[in-house]
């Protein structure tokens, strides 16, 4: 059985692994951090459930790699809370994107999940995405 530090790290690792298939355009397996029923609130852009409805809405907003801005997610000052095979967490994001002028920061708020453990892996059940300041994204129109 896994230590508690364990398991937070591999719930770290499920948060990074996120930012880094979204910003590579890799929605398949972006999707596939979440359980399959699970749900996908990003702020004022709606609620999507269920694998599926998550790949193709990110996919419908976010540019592949080389078709818009260069983008970065970046998560940190994780909060974990891991209660058996269930744990919340609340972390920031920072999102940082290519502009003319050189890099701009183009969002910064916080991720509050409800995550849990799946035939030995951790998934996002729920993850909100809180858009505390938001400037232009870079998204698909």
């Amino acid at each position: 059985m896994a230590s508690i530090l364990e398991e937070k790290d591999a719930i770290r690792d499920l948060m990074s692994a996120y930012c880094f298939h979204v910003d590579e355009g890799e929605f398949d397996k972006f999707a596939a951090l979440f359980t399959t029923d699970g749900t996908f609130e990003p702020g004022p852009q709606g609620k999507y459930q269920g694998r599926e409805a998550i790949r193709k809405f990110i996919a419908s907003v976010v540019p592949l790699p080389g078709e818009g801005p260069a983008r970065k997610h970046c998560t940190m000052n994780h909060l974990i809370t891991v209660n058996g095979s269930e744990a919340r967490a609340n972390s920031y994001i920072i999102v940082l994107r290519e502009a003319d002028g050189g890099i701009i920061p183009s969002l910064a708020g916080r991720y509050e999940d409800l995550i849990v453990k799946q035939d030995g892996e951790w998934r996002f059940k729920v993850r909100k995405i809180h858009f505390d300041i938001a400037g232009d994204l870079g998204l698909k129109k």
